[in-house]
């Protein structure tokens, strides 16, 4: 998949946003998500699945620190259980749609654990081996946050320094990676856990989980990915992902 300058660019933008406006998502960046998410299911086997009601299954309940308010679209995210690797791909590549979304001027937050799992299970289609992982609310909102959501983002506290993020090294590190340490520091992860590590020794840069994180450690290792991604390629440094024993190598 093509990796888009915009979503670097909305890397600084991104925050979560629990109050949304009543009115839809506007019907070319509906098409525009879905579109992307056509892609991604297309190259990875995935099943997500995008709704234009979303409140459906947000509103009334807590989600995500409190109560998700307004009229968000929903995406869920499906696929196979027996994917090894299936929470990180849903990390990964969702966060891809975060971005775009952002890039939209749309408000995103991921929700995992705390939604209306009956419900959602009402609409979603799902083949047999799939399950439903966590969502995505996705709309319109203001150009400034809610008081309530001032308050959450401070409870929240604030993002890792570069050398918590960059555990260990050796030797002096090359643009790209400084680049993609600096994206990866503005990555949410589950209750703001920040469970990854990263490392470069011997010219080689690997990612990491730290600790656990409410089952949600794997999900933030890919949104992590991505970010440090999008920040190596800002730099010129192509590359990919590659499982290793202990991590993710990017090569």
């Amino acid at each position: 998949m093509i990796l888009k300058d915009s979503w670097h660019n909305a890397i600084e933008q991104r925050t979560s946003r629990r109050t949304y406006q009543t009115q839809r998502i506007e019907s070319q960046k509906t098409a525009q998500i879905k579109d992307l998410i056509n892609k991604i299911n297309g190259e990875t086997g995935l099943h997500l699945q995008f709704f234009e009601n979303g409140d459906h299954f947000l509103s009334g309940f807590k989600a995500s620190y409190g109560l998700i308010t307004g009229k968000p679209s929903l995406i869920a995210f499906v696929g196979e259980t027996g994917d090894p690797e299936l929470k990180q791909k849903i990390g990964y590549y969702g966060e891809f749609l975060v971005l775009e979304c952002v890039s939209q001027g749309l408000g995103t937050c991921w929700v995992a654990g705390t939604f209306d799992r009956k419900e959602c299970m009402k609409s979603i289609s799902m083949k047999d081996g799939e399950d439903l992982i966590c969502v995505l609310a996705v709309g319109n909102v203001a150009q400034n946050k809610t008081v309530k959501e001032l308050l959450v983002s401070k409870l929240n506290g604030g993002k890792q320094s570069f050398y918590e993020l960059l555990k260990d090294k050796d030797g002096s590190l090359p643009s790209w990676v400084v680049s993609g340490i600096e994206a990866a520091r503005l990555a949410p992860s589950a209750v703001n856990g920040k469970p990854i590590g990263y490392r470069y020794r011997d010219n080689k840069l690997t990612a990491y989980i730290t600790k656990k994180n409410h089952e949600a450690e794997q999900i933030d290792l890919g949104i992590s990915m991505a970010h440090f991604q999008l920040g190596a390629q800002h730099e010129s440094k192509e590359g990919s992902w590659v499982k290793e024993e202990n991590g993710y190598c990017f090569q």
